[in-house]
């Protein structure tokens, strides 16, 4: 068997914990991923996965094995494509991690135009409100909201998110319409952070260049942008949401707006792919596209 063909059955097994899901995604029997791996794992001298009835997990060799392997197949991948000039040609999966709210708001809505000029490329889409490995996971990019992390990745500025101050009508209800910074203190705040630390809600407001921050209650935290979202319209609290998704709940009489001279800085949005990887041509047609959505958008 080829080498290269061995090593993505390797790569597949890696990412499904499973050889039979492997074969699955492959249309191939079982045996046929199995005796793949057995002669890469022959050639290399090395096991590469600890098997048991229960589970498939990779060796320290494996796990040592697989980042290489990745990187090889996708170097290769993005020699082939180079190639391609035509739209027709530009083709294979790409995978793509981005937030909810990001996929719902901005991207679903125009990929009709994307899908029709590149019909052979096949576009997976998560939308994970986690850090996705994107080696072991096998993600070419994914886009970030909020300022970046030193990292090892290559980032491309896309927009910036200006943020709205909303409450549901249910809220007003019971609570009223903060006037003021000082009435903050009477209301509550819906807490959105990836980490859901114990440090106090915190009210984020520009005033002037600079950022401030004013403690609020909060009775809730969430770390998704859809929950965040909810949590809004269910009454929870005040939100401090993109606009970009907020303001046609507000048009809707859904949302209302509230302290518009207290907004959050603007949240930059950022797309990034890996330094270790020449991008494939289908990554660079959609990192194209998705730019000239979003400012288009501005």
């Amino acid at each position: 068997m080829d080498k290269f063909e061995a090593m993505q059955r390797f790569v597949l097994v890696a990412q499904f914990g499973s050889f039979t899901k492997a074969a699955d995604a492959l249309g191939l029997p079982k045996s046929s991923v199995s005796s793949a791996i057995q002669g890469l794992e022959s050639e290399l001298g090395t096991r590469l996965f600890h098997r048991s009835t229960r589970s498939v997990t990779l060796t320290q060799d494996g796990e040592t094995y697989l980042p290489q392997c990745q990187a090889l197949l996708a170097e290769l991948d993005a020699l082939a494509s180079q190639f391609q000039r035509n739209s027709d040609d530009v083709r294979g999966v790409l995978r793509v991690d981005m937030p909810s709210r990001f996929a719902t708001t901005v991207v679903i809505p125009h990929l009709s135009d994307f899908l029709e000029k590149y019909p052979n490329i096949r576009l997976k889409i998560s939308s994970a409100d986690y850090r996705v490995d994107m080696i072991k996971e096998s993600i070419d990019c994914v886009i970030r909201v909020g300022n970046l992390d030193d990292s090892s990745l290559i980032a491309r500025p896309l927009t910036l998110y200006r943020s709205v101050n909303c409450v549901s009508p249910s809220y007003v209800e019971k609570y009223g319409i903060p006037q003021s910074l000082a009435e903050l203190a009477n209301h509550k705040l819906i807490e959105y952070s990836h980490a859901l630390g114990n440090l106090d809600a915190q009210f984020e407001y520009m005033a002037g260049d600079k950022v401030k921050q004013q403690s609020m209650p909060s009775s809730l935290a969430v770390n998704g942008t859809d929950a965040y979202l909810d949590a809004c319209l269910a009454g929870l609290g005040i939100a401090q949401l993109p606009a970009i998704g907020a303001e046609n709940l507000i048009k809707k009489g859904q949302l209302i707006s509230v302290l518009p001279q207290f907004e959050a800085e603007p949240m930059p949005v950022s797309l990034l792919y890996s330094s270790r990887r020449q991008p494939t041509k289908r990554l660079t047609v959609f990192m194209d596209w998705l730019q000239s959505i979003t400012l288009a958008r501005k």
